[in-house]
């Protein structure tokens, strides 16, 4: 499968905080349909073209109070996620109500959850 294909989808609550133009903490619900949302995939805006060469986010963490750290996200469940993009790239399109366009990296964390 190639990191532009779209294999999910989050739904943006809130948008908690921006420490920075190029990470996002925000509130968001896995609103895949049988998939679920992994530290290290990538986001998109969902209207975005999928061969389009933009820098996407990237989900560094997912975690809820009082559960703690999240391995995934799983459809249906709503959690706090750290996003984070390229030095440089704007993310102010994370916004609340905001559909975001899951997709797996290029390379690493997926690899390593197909072992």
């Amino acid at each position: 499968m190639s990191g532009t294909e779209p294999v999910g989808l989050l739904k943006v609550v809130i948008v908690y905080e921006r420490p920075s133009a190029h990470t996002v903490v925000c509130h968001a619900r896995c609103v895949s349909v049988g998939r679920s949302v992994f530290p290290g995939d990538e986001v998109l805006p969902v209207d975005s073209p999928s061969g389009e060469g933009g820098s996407p986010a990237r989900v560094l963490r997912i975690h809820r109070e009082p559960l703690g750290e999240f391995t995934e996200l799983t459809p249906g469940w709503s959690a706090v996620v750290h996003l984070e993009a390229p030095e440089g790239t704007d993310l102010s399109w994370v916004q609340p109500m905001v559909d975001l366009r899951v997709v797996p990296p290029a390379t690493g964390p997926e690899q390593e959850r197909a072992d």
